[in-house]
């Protein structure tokens, strides 16, 4: 979705809040909305992830599942993030998984998942031998980067590729058009990471930053196997019940909200046109 499409979205969702008309389908655009919490909402209008495209691939076990649907700024994320990465690693594509159903909800594969703002991304790896390969299963590694699951797979041992995984974070924490609230993975990983992105001489601010967004979860699984990615709502998506969970950066809470400076001349006019009228209401004339 576009900059100018997410304008209007955010205009509208304003000018419903504030004619009290804010429940969800009063106004229906087109755009994707989500709703409640990544444990506990839904998503309407969702955008749809193709299989395949420019810099990602979805292997057959996920696209089976039919867990494809995201809101229009997580898509888009996906799409602009993968083609960022394609291009910096020379060609290789991000593994994608599981996003949500197609109208939100729980699943049998995820508590989370249901509002249209998570996605699963397969880690990027190599074989024994330093050749990057291309995943079509999660695999399991441990503290040191080896993988742990290698009776399983034929005895295949791959290495953690902290290389390609670092370039995949900095795509995600370094996007802007829609902000990455959280980035899910096993702690000793994160660890490799930040002392990569040291290492390689990235910026201290977007290492810090990226270590405010990784994390480990810990209700759940370690995420030693993939990175479960998390957006935060968008400013519209609030005004119909989106709810972030867990702490956001400042930024993002400075970002979060629609102001009317931000409005275009004509979203102002049509938001304050009802007003003479519902002055009336009231017996003020004095604007009629």
């Amino acid at each position: 979705m576009s900059r100018r499409i997410r304008a209007a979205a955010a205009a509208a969702a304003l000018a419903s809040a504030l004619s009290g008309c804010a429940a969800l389908g009063v106004i229906d655009d087109g755009t994707s909305v989500s709703v409640g919490q990544a444990n506990g909402g839904g998503v309407r209008n969702p955008a749809r992830l193709p299989d395949d495209g420019d810099g990602w691939r979805v292997p057959a076990r996920w696209a089976e599942r039919g867990l494809r649907y995201g809101t229009d700024e997580l898509v888009e994320l996906l799409i602009d993030v993968s083609r960022r990465v394609a291009l910096e690693t020379g060609g290789h594509e991000v593994t994608v998984a599981d996003l949500s159903p197609r109208r939100g909800g729980g699943s049998r594969w995820h508590r989370s998942h249901q509002s249209g703002r998570d996605v699963d991304l397969v880690l990027f790896a190599t074989d024994a031998a330093g050749k990057p390969v291309a995943p079509d299963d999660m695999r399991h590694f441990g503290p040191d980067g080896k993988t742990t699951d290698d009776a399983e797979f034929e005895g295949k041992g791959w290495v953690f590729d902290v290389e390609r995984n670092w370039l995949l974070v900095r795509a995600l924490v370094e996007y802007r058009w829609a902000r990455v609230q959280r980035i899910f993975l096993f702690q000793p990983l994160i660890e490799q990471l930040l002392a990569h992105a040291a290492a390689r001489g990235e910026p201290e601010a977007l290492i810090e930053r990226a270590a405010l967004i990784l994390t480990q979860p810990g209700d759940s699984a370690p995420h030693d196997d993939h990175m479960h990615v998390r957006i935060v709502c968008s400013p519209q998506d609030r005004a119909y019940g989106c709810v972030d969970y867990g702490q956001l950066l400042p930024d993002m809470r400075e970002e979060l909200g629609v102001t009317w400076a931000m409005l275009p001349p004509p979203v102002r006019t049509a938001v304050l046109a009802p007003m003479p009228a519902m002055l009336a209401l009231v017996g003020l004339r004095l604007l009629r």
